[in-house]
């Protein structure tokens, strides 16, 4: 039974379809990190990159320095699901940011309305000999000094400014660490990771990483037009009356099925995932490279995804219809999309998990406990739906269910005469 549902999932135009866009992902988006060995820092660099410190003492003054530009510019950004937006305070929560700034500065509501010779942050470019050159100017603030205050009462104070712009800023509690905790790493920071990384065990883990930040993104959609569309096809193909009729167990039936979504949605990923250890093994022939412990962080990583996906989609279908199953599916994965940074903000409950470099390790050994917790939700959460996908299923073969809808849909057309 189950290759027999294999086989009519590999013969779906949405399977191959799912297929094309988790190959074309992996082409696009994970490929050019196998063209060129993970380089070492020299001392002759200009950047190292950034590192995120989560250091009080940092994030502190620096979203103060940012909240002031943002209240003498007369307005603040925000991203609220995901769009840019430039908000106006009204005038009473206008005096409120003053008596936040006030606390935060020791600058009253009179002394940051009389300043006036702000400048705004920015890069100049000047052209000298044909050559550019870019300078970056700090924005032009009021003198003030910065008050005694504990850590709590700045989260306090910061997320009711978010509050007041509306919510999407970077002074909510979530953001404030990827937003204003970011400081230059230096050489000697850089230099130690790279040799961390640059190891047997270490290497492989950093490029599965990489692989499943940008493969994760894509099970977090696709899935479910090829998972609802499959278990509507019974419906579809008026069979339901034949399948309902057998004495197969409903555990067995949904159980099987659902199996068999999982199994052969995984195949490219698979595939994908030969192909990287094959290329990375040829770029890297000086370190033998441990893979078993890359691919169970892929596994951990993926699979559960991946079965909330497929197990959501079988549900509401089962409810309802695909369609209500492909929206749902998207807005959630719209809204999981817009929480994440590219690197060092994994919660216990967003659906999909960003880690988009091939180093800051020390970002991700952080943020483990939370990546371990998140996965382990997911897998319980995706076990879950499918009892209650087969609890549904019994109903429906027994008539219950349907007797249930017909009975809400009755009462509907009561209520509308």
């Amino acid at each position: 039974m189950f290759l027999t549902e294999c086989k009519k999932i590999v013969r779906s135009f949405l399977f191959w379809l799912f297929t094309a866009a988790i190959v074309l992902a992996y082409l696009t988006q994970f490929t050019p990190a196998l063209k060129a060995k993970l380089a070492m820092p020299t001392e002759e660099n200009a950047s190292y990159g950034t590192i995120i410190t989560k250091d009080p003492d940092v994030i502190i003054p620096a979203a103060v320095q940012h909240l002031v530009e943002e209240y003498v510019r007369g307005y603040y950004r925000a991203y609220p699901l995901m769009f840019y937006r430039e908000v106006f305070l009204k005038e009473e929560d206008e005096v409120r940011m003053a008596e936040i700034l006030e606390e935060l500065t020791g600058l009253t509501k009179e002394e940051l309305g009389s300043f006036t010779d702000y400048q705004p942050a920015g890069y100049d470019y000047t052209v000298v000999d044909d050559s550019q050159t870019i300078e970056y100017h700090e924005a032009v603030l009021p003198d003030y000094v910065p008050a005694e205050i504990s850590y709590e009462r700045f989260l306090v104070l910061m997320n009711e400014a978010d509050g007041l712009i509306g919510g999407g800023s970077d002074y909510a509690e979530k953001k404030l660490t990827a937003a204003f905790s970011t400081v230059p790493m230096d050489y000697a920071s850089a230099l130690a990771e790279y040799h961390v990384i640059m190891t047997n065990e270490e290497i492989g883990k950093a490029y599965i990483r990489l692989y499943c930040d940008y493969m994760g993104i894509f099970l977090a959609i696709m899935p479910v037009f090829a998972a609802a569309a499959f278990w509507d096809m019974d419906r579809r193909s008026r069979a339901e009356a034949l399948i309902y009729s057998r004495k197969t167990s409903s555990v067995k039936i949904a159980g099987i099925r659902y199996a068999a979504l999982v199994f052969c949605m995984m195949l490219p990923l698979l595939v994908t995932l030969l192909h990287a250890v094959i290329c990375l093994n040829g770029l890297y022939p000086e370190l033998d490279i441990v893979w078993w412990k890359g691919f169970w962080l892929a596994a951990f990583w993926l699979l559960p995804e991946l079965m909330t996906v497929i197990a959501l989609g079988v549900v509401v279908t089962e409810l309802i219809s695909p369609l209500p199953a492909v929206f749902l599916q998207g807005v959630w994965w719209y809204l999981s999309i817009g929480q994440n940074e590219l690197t060092g903000t994994m919660t216990k409950w967003n659906l999909v998990l960003r880690h988009n470099s091939l180093t800051k390790l020390q970002i991700f050994q952080e943020e483990y406990q939370t990546f371990l917790w998140n996965r382990s939700f997911y897998l319980i959460l995706a076990v879950g739906l499918i009892a209650l996908e087969v609890f549904l299923l019994h109903r429906k073969r027994s008539g219950k269910l349907l007797r249930a809808k017909r009975l809400i849909l009755n009462r509907g057309k009561h209520a509308k005469d």
